[in-house]
């Protein structure tokens, strides 16, 4: 009997569709790619992303390159604004997928994917009668739209739940409080070494990053306040720091700057394409997080041996050792640039401590265990007798 099922296994390898929010900077869109990249030679993917961006960054390009070299079809939702009828548009458009696709199982990830989701199950019985994955990836779910993520959450309460840590598991219940369904069993995100070798540096200024979207989530109004408070406390003026990124808070973040750090170079980019592979460029990375599901980001730059300042926040406690010297309080900026300073006085020093604790992470948090967890659920969804 096990030799024919894993007979079977091999001749039918399960149908899975991945709905993301974008081809675009983003944890979700992230662990989404590191799935099909990790399991591609054993399960047969398809990607959905509700938004279409006319003109992508460096970002959605080297993620629409990735997929087009493992042969992997990529559809999109919709190019208008979502409340401006896109969100029906892009249902439609997901409900087209999964009739002519015909997953075993819709891996579903996000709020956005999740709304467009339970309106395509208004519009398809197929959509409906299709087995369903959510990945919860944010500990605060929801936001602003309350009412809509209430209809969503029973919409979908039939599917089956992962989350990305305990903080996330434990949003995700708050949010369907009355509706009955199981906890999200939590599955951490993989993380990948980077695959760039790193060279030695050359002699040059210390190179500062934040890397991420420019939104209240991620403690972006803060950074001006945080690199004043850090130019004030350090004599070190021959200091290069990037901005990498786009949202809401953009130009709020470049009048702050405006003056802040004299001496310094400070540059606002577009968000870098491929920049797990481009950290070891960096001296420090700040990340003032006021909350994250998991901390991908946080957690891949001390893999890559690069000194991290950062926060407390809920869910970074799930990721960033307890004892790791380079944190404060979310919102405490002047703490927050004390720290940046002590780094930037001793940035080799600094270098050598995230070292430490980047070789406990990548230990902890294996890609090929966060595949294997998704693989079982994946599998289950052509024979739900296999799940391991």
């Amino acid at each position: 009997m096990g030799e024919a099922k894993t007979e079977r296994h091999v001749a039918r390898a399960p149908r899975i569709l991945h709905v993301i929010t974008h081809l675009d900077m983003g944890g979700a869109e992230n662990v989404a790619l590191a799935l099909i990249d990790g399991l591609r030679d054993r399960v047969d993917f398809a990607l959905f992303a509700v938004m279409r961006d006319q003109s992508p960054g460096a970002v959605g390009r080297d993620m629409a390159d990735r997929l087009a070299t493992w042969r992997v079809p990529v559809r999109f939702g919709t190019g208008r604004g979502f409340k401006s009828g896109g969100v029906l548009i892009a249902a439609r458009a997901l409900a087209q997928v999964v009739e002519t696709f015909r997953p075993d199982l819709i891996h579903v990830h996000t709020e956005v994917p999740e709304l467009t989701l339970a309106v395509a199950r208004l519009l398809s019985r197929r959509v409906r009668r299709t087995r369903l994955l959510r990945t919860v990836h944010n500990g605060v779910l929801w936001i602003d739209w309350d009412r809509i993520g209430r209809w969503v959450t029973r919409a979908l309460a039939s599917g089956e739940a992962v989350a990305v840590s305990e903080y996330a598991a434990d949003a995700d219940a708050a949010i369907a409080a009355g509706v009955r369904r199981p906890r999200a069993t939590v599955i951490h995100n993989g993380i990948a070494p980077a695959k760039a070798v790193p060279v030695a540096r050359l002699p040059g200024p210390i190179r500062v990053l934040f890397a991420g979207r420019l939104v209240h989530q991620k403690g972006a109004d803060l950074l001006p306040a945080i690199l004043a408070e850090a130019h004030r406390r350090t004599a070190q003026r021959d200091v290069s720091v990037t901005i990498a990124g786009s949202g809401v808070l953009r130009d709020a973040v470049a009048r702050g700057l405006d003056g802040a750090v004299p001496g310094w170079t400070v540059t606002l980019t577009e968000p870098i394409g491929g920049l797990a592979d481009r950290l070891a460029d960096y001296d420090v990375v700040v990340l003032p997080s006021r909350f994250e599901g998991f901390g991908l980001l946080h957690a891949e730059v001390l893999i890559a041996g690069v000194a991290l300042v950062t926060t407390r926040a809920p869910g970074l406690t799930e990721v960033i050792p307890p004892d790791y010297p380079f944190q404060a309080s979310p919102d405490d900026v002047t703490a927050l640039g004390a720290v940046l300073a002590t780094v930037l006085d001793d940035a080799d020093a600094a270098r050598a401590v995230a070292g430490r604790h980047g070789a406990a992470l990548a230990a902890r948090f294996s890609p090929d265990g966060m595949a294997s967890a998704y693989l079982s659920r994946y599998r289950a969804a052509v024979d739900p007798g296999d799940r391991q």
